[in-house]
């Protein structure tokens, strides 16, 4: 008789299974992204967007946390096997290297742009070293987030495969304790970046995903369900409260009050009615277009980076989108088929 535990996780048996459905639903969200930069507040205000493009980042948060979960195979590395060689070796292949690629493309625009147009988009500080491009635009904390994941997701999926319920509920009350303890230091007050970019604040949606992540190999249970979507519905409650009736909770930074523990089991919700909705592969052209996006999404999410640091929102909405899309897909094939990160990390 299998244990009471809700959140117990089966192992997979073989190599990781990709599914289609995640990969739509990354294609998805990094549309999203580009939208809600391109578009200005006062039409997100008036498009409810709060409900849709603007859960674009807790979406990938909670399929980061889905990735993490699925990861699970059944044995249990030890503490000194998580950090390896091979290991920062695949971290630098797919994150570090495009993040250089794109650092440098970054400031070949910025210096053509200063010679073309006298305008001075460049900027260098001390969070270049940690994932500010030199041609900054919105959405570039989320590059620094996903740097500290390879520090911290090694042992967060070491402490959720020996005790699954343990690591829910701490990642939950650490994400609390954080943004409680925040709201008290002065250089989260005076460094917006800093506050913005730090992944304990997204604890609680990596933990929605680990949940999730359950749901991939087996049913959840119905008491698990009810308790998930009165969850997700008191978020969305609290969601409408804040952007449209003025809600304010002193312990957290105004700017990121629609995204915290009180909101990400909406965004989780999302996550889970699409893996319900969507096939796990599917030869539907227009699916295969968004998976493609999605395999492409942290390479499209690089160069929208630049693209809206070089030109705001008073540009083209399609043109945007379009420009985007095309160039970090184009990107992210060039990389993957000329393999030019393995290169150099087989000479290192």
């Amino acid at each position: 008789m299998p244990p009471a535990n809700s959140f117990t996780v089966q192992p997979l048996t073989g190599s990781k299974k990709r599914f289609q459905q995640i990969d739509v639903t990354k294609g998805l969200a990094i549309v999203s992204v580009i939208l809600l930069h391109a578009f200005e507040r006062d039409i997100l205000n008036e498009t409810y967007a709060i409900y849709h493009i603007w859960q674009a980042v807790p979406v990938f948060m909670v399929l980061m946390g889905v990735n993490l979960g699925m990861d699970f195979t059944g044995s249990k590395p030890e503490l000194s096997s998580l950090y390896t060689r091979k290991y920062f070796r695949k971290k630098a292949e797919r994150i570090l290297f495009p993040l250089l690629w794109v650092y440098v493309l970054s400031i070949l625009a910025g210096l053509a742009w200063l010679l073309l147009y006298n305008q001075h988009k460049l900027e260098f500080n001390a969070y270049n070293f940690i994932g500010l491009l030199p041609v900054t635009g919105p959405g570039n904390y989320f590059v620094t987030l996903i740097l500290q994941t390879i520090f911290f997701f090694p042992i967060i999926d070491y402490l959720f495969q020996r005790q699954p319920s343990s690591t829910i509920v701490l990642l939950i009350a650490l994400e609390i304790l954080f943004l409680v303890w925040s709201s008290h230091v002065r250089l989260f007050q005076a460094e917006d970046y800093l506050y913005s970019a730090a992944l304990p604040r997204y604890f609680s949606a990596i933990a929605f995903g680990l949940v999730l992540s359950k749901s991939m190999l087996q049913p959840l249970r119905a008491n698990v369900i009810l308790l998930f979507l009165t969850i997700a519905a008191a978020g969305c409650l609290y969601l409408y409260r804040m952007v449209y009736a003025d809600l304010n909770v002193n312990y957290m930074t105004a700017e990121w009050q629609t995204q915290s523990v009180l909101t990400f089991a909406y965004a989780a919700a999302i996550v889970w009615g699409l893996f319900k909705a969507l096939p796990v592969f599917s030869d539907n052209k227009f699916l295969h277009l968004f998976a493609a996006l999605g395999k492409a999404s942290y390479h499209i999410f690089l160069i929208q980076i630049v693209y809206f640091g070089l030109f705001p929102k008073q540009s083209s909405v399609l043109m945007g989108l379009f420009s985007c899309l095309l160039a970090g897909y184009l990107f992210y094939k060039a990389d993957t088929k000329y393999r030019l990160s393995k290169r150099i990390l087989s000479r290192a």
